[in-house]
């Protein structure tokens, strides 16, 4: 009986992981001119974004401004990337050579855990004006 229910729970487990990955979806954001759009990006953890249209861009997480713990993405110059979030919360990031322009974006994967750290946060420029209208979008969720 004891192996049965292992095996019950086992398949259960196995079920739940390959229905995550079944669900999870790919979002996109483009490059125009020294912008990203959208520039805020809303997604389930497990789901992907891809940056395209990068011809002189990269994408960089900020350090201090993604969760804690969470994996500090940096892309290469001028390559298409895609990227899977697991972890919830807020990740700004930027376009590294072209930040002073105030190019940047977020991804807010599931809840906004990390939304007092953000807002705690002393930034200003490119990363301030992201900062503000990540804060806004996640505090409408």
């Amino acid at each position: 009986m004891k192996m049965l229910k292992t095996a019950v729970i086992g398949v259960a487990a196995s079920t739940m992981l390959m229905t995550m990955n079944v669900f999870a979806a790919e979002h996109t954001v483009t490059t125009q001119g020294l912008k990203f759009s959208p520039l805020v990006v809303k997604i389930a953890p497990g789901d992907s974004v891809s940056w395209t249209n990068m011809s002189t861009h990269n994408v960089e997480m900020i350090e201090g401004l993604v969760p804690e713990g969470a994996e500090l993405f940096k892309s290469e110059m001028s390559q298409d990337v895609t990227h899977t979030f697991d972890k919830e919360g807020v990740y700004i990031y930027k376009c590294t050579p072209h930040i002073g322009a105030g190019m940047g974006g977020a991804v807010i994967v599931g809840n906004p855990v990390n939304l007092e750290a953000i807002k705690a946060q002393d930034v200003s420029g490119g990363v301030g004006r992201i900062v503000k209208k990540a804060i806004k979008e996640a505090e409408s969720m």
